[in-house]
């Protein structure tokens, strides 16, 4: 029996380090910190307006985008709009970060302004956060390239629920859609 146990045991442990290379985020429980990212759509464009500062104790979502699809951006800011006007009994709020590597974020801008414009998004904001920011590391955001998303669903600026690459397909945008509505009852 022993020699399966170890076997076993070494397997567990394998599985559960590769599952650690993807791990991305601040755990269920912590609380979510301050930070000053660069939005060009939304409420607060132009500023650089802290979301957990600003809004405190509300139930809100941050997506971290890290080199995600346009397309999957685009759907996770349409679900966050379409959340915002749902549930304004709850003020829950949205945000879509983008982190951008060093360079020219002239660009990056355009194509997030571009994305909110194709979205038809008033309400959500998106931003943009330099990748090598301490926020980054604050957040435990891992910029891996096989690292797409971090999603972090939290109340009272406390993590409810995270998601790491999560596909904005039916299955997934039904979990993001559960999980808001854990914190906006």
């Amino acid at each position: 029996m022993k020699p399966i146990f170890s076997f076993l045991g070494f397997a567990t442990f394998a599985v559960l380090a590769y599952a650690g290379a993807l791990n991305s985020g601040l755990n269920i429980g912590e609380m979510v910190p301050a930070f000053h990212p660069q939005h060009v759509s939304g409420p607060h464009k132009g500023t650089d307006a802290c979301p957990p500062c600003t809004y405190g104790n509300l139930p809100m979502v941050q997506i971290w985008v890290n080199g995600d699809s346009a397309e999957n951006v685009k759907a996770f800011a349409k679900l966050l709009d379409e959340r915002i006007q749902k549930d304004k009994a709850s003020q829950f709020k949205g945000f879509v970060i983008y982190l951008t590597p060093k360079g020219n974020v002239s660009d990056v801008a355009k194509t997030l302004e571009k994305i909110a414009k194709d979205a038809k998004t008033n309400h959500v904001s998106i931003a943009y956060l330099n990748s090598s920011s301490n926020s980054v590391k604050d957040y435990k955001v891992n910029t891996d390239k096989q690292v797409k998303n971090t999603v972090f669903v939290y109340k009272n600026r406390k993590v409810t629920t995270k998601f790491v690459n999560l596909n904005p397909d039916k299955k997934g945008l039904a979990a993001l859609n559960k999980a808001i509505d854990e914190i906006v009852r």
